[in-house]
């Protein structure tokens, strides 16, 4: 019996939080992969309204603000900028909280005709 409650504490005290804490980092490298792709998409499609839409519908699928900044660069190269936040509570009490600028830039190389 006091083995069991022993476990169940060291799952709240340990497991909870690192479980919640790894889902934050790895939507966060989602989010980053998630820009970058879109930025790249815009040598595939040529068009920056296709690629707004695009990423706003990804992000709205992962339930995360839709806000982001779009500058085109050049006639088949953008910058998206994108601000990520995500936190970790148990109780009301949060632990854990990262908010983060993320940049991509169109990368040479994908879809070049």
């Amino acid at each position: 019996m006091v083995k069991n409650i022993i476990y169940v504490l060291i799952l709240a005290v340990i497991g909870i939080p690192s479980w919640q804490i790894g889902t934050v980092m790895l939507e966060k490298k989602k989010v980053t992969y998630l820009i970058q792709e879109q930025a790249n998409t815009i040598k595939k499609y040529d068009n920056p309204d296709l690629v707004k839409r695009y990423l706003k519908e990804n992000l709205e699928l992962m339930g995360l603000p839709t806000e982001f900044s779009f500058e085109s660069l050049e006639r088949r190269k953008v910058k998206i900028g994108y601000t990520y936040y995500g936190d970790a509570t148990i109780f009301g009490y949060t632990y854990y909280e990262v908010e983060e600028d993320i940049e991509a830039i169109t990368e040479d190389g994908q879809f070049d005709r």
